[in-house]
């Protein structure tokens, strides 16, 4: 019983690292915005980052089944 007790909370710990970096990522890629295109970026640079990124959101979470 000790046994599982430790996967539990090992599996628990490791979901929620999982969802934190996820909702991180989230953030970081808007608050880097003013930084990207005062870097010489473009607003369709940017959108290409935004695009790519949710688009490995939605091909993650559809393979999921979420």
């Amino acid at each position: 019983m000790k046994r599982i007790w430790g996967r539990r909370w090992t599996i628990c710990a490791l979901l929620f690292f999982a969802t934190t970096v996820n909702y991180i990522d989230r953030q970081v890629i808007g608050v880097l915005k003013p930084t990207l295109l005062g870097a010489g970026w473009t607003e369709i640079d940017y959108s290409n980052i935004v695009l790519a990124f949710q688009l490995a959101y939605a091909i993650g979470l559809f393979s999921s089944g979420g």
